[in-house]
């Protein structure tokens, strides 16, 4: 069985590829992207403010959603604003 730590992993337009002369890891995208080297913490590190990113963004979202529903309850005189 081969070890998975050396295995590709393609995650939609990039992919992940050992670099089997060194500890590292080479991303690579579409097209005429230049690739990039990274131990496997730092893509870990990567991977983990995305996600942070990605929280505070949904977090915003879902904000700018409320104040929307207020708003529109608010315009509505028989309607009750949920939010107040």
């Amino acid at each position: 069985m081969p070890d998975p730590r050396n295995s590709r992993i393609d995650i939609g337009p990039l992919r992940l590829e050992p670099v089997l002369e060194a500890a590292r890891w080479r991303a690579v995208g579409r097209g005429d992207d230049i690739p990039v080297e990274a131990g496997w913490s730092d893509w870990v590190a990567l991977a983990q403010r995305v996600l942070r990113a990605d929280e505070l963004w949904r977090g915003l979202e879902a904000r700018g959603d409320a104040w929307d529903e207020g708003f529109a309850a608010a315009r509505d005189a028989a309607a009750a604003n949920p939010y107040r």
